[in-house]
């Protein structure tokens, strides 16, 4: 059976809470053909010496936005296909395999990683799991109208794709990373799949870490909101679609106080960066 080479690249920042986990369950894959390389913005934490205790030598350097970090990694990537995780990201010991098999079994061209979050115990983490649940139930895979994203990619198609973005976009946004990558690719194929159960994600599980993450999120969108991509996150920032569908309507309410919750600090954020812009 082919084993292509998949390349896994981490943009990190501050991660050393996370990093050790994340690179942890890419030993524990049941695929073998894997190169890692992470993005670090600087951090003035362990991340680093972690990753390099976890034998990672492909270590860079990019202090940009995230977006930026993304295109960097891709462009040290050598694999024939990339996923582009999160430091918070844990995978299925079996999400490698399993995505090369459909990606290649359905000539697809890129993922969405069906996302759970990692061991919820909180309100909060209970909220963002079933919001998970809304948004991969519904599979709204439209980049104009879904939050679905892709993260698994062929690597020439995601090359493609992000030199098309504008550099003043690539240098300064992070928040919305994804959602920019996925129109851009979108422009170029449509054949997207979703891979099930494939990553847990660490979310926040205080409201004073969230409001943290999400004010980020809002003061690194701004740029995007000032480019071509304006009308693009403006559909994304609204409630999800397919909301209180039948067997949905739990899901639906904690989607709908999610949204606020998340949000409030987004817009504050997003307004500070533009008025100081």
């Amino acid at each position: 059976m082919k084993s292509p080479l998949i390349t896994i690249s981490i943009p990190t920042y501050n991660s050393e809470k996370f990093i050790g986990r994340c690179l942890e369950a890419i030993k524990r894959q049941n695929y073998s053909n894997i190169e890692i390389n992470i993005i670090d913005g600087g951090s003035t934490d362990q991340t680093v010496n972690i990753a390099r205790k976890e034998g990672i030598k492909d270590i860079f350097i990019c202090k940009d936005a995230l977006l930026a970090a993304r295109f960097e990694g891709v462009k040290h990537a050598k694999g024939e296909f990339v996923l582009l995780l999160d430091s918070d990201q844990i995978l299925d010991k079996t999400a490698i395999a399993r995505a090369v098999e459909k990606i290649e079994a359905n000539k697809l061209d890129m993922l969405v990683l069906e996302e759970h979050v990692y061991k919820p115990q909180t309100f909060l983490e209970h909220l963002f799991e079933a919001d998970r649940k809304l948004i991969h139930e519904v599979a709204d895979m439209s980049p104009y109208t879904g939050v679905v994203l892709p993260r698994f990619y062929k690597r020439r198609l995601l090359e493609s794709a992000m030199k098309k973005i504008p550099k003043d976009v690539l240098l300064h946004v992070g928040g919305q990373d994804h959602a920019i990558i996925y129109y851009e690719a979108w422009q170029k194929s449509q054949k997207v799949g979703l891979l099930e159960t494939a990553v847990f994600h660490i979310e926040p599980s205080s409201y004073r870490v969230m409001w943290q993450k999400f004010y980020r999120w809002g003061r690194t969108s701004a740029k995007a909101h000032h480019s071509r991509y304006d009308k693009l996150l403006v559909k994304k920032e609204r409630f999800r679609t397919g909301l209180f569908r039948p067997g949905l309507i739990k899901a639906s309410l904690a989607s709908v106080v999610l949204l606020i919750l998340k949000g409030i600090p987004y817009k504050l954020g997003y307004y500070q960066a533009t008025l100081l812009s």
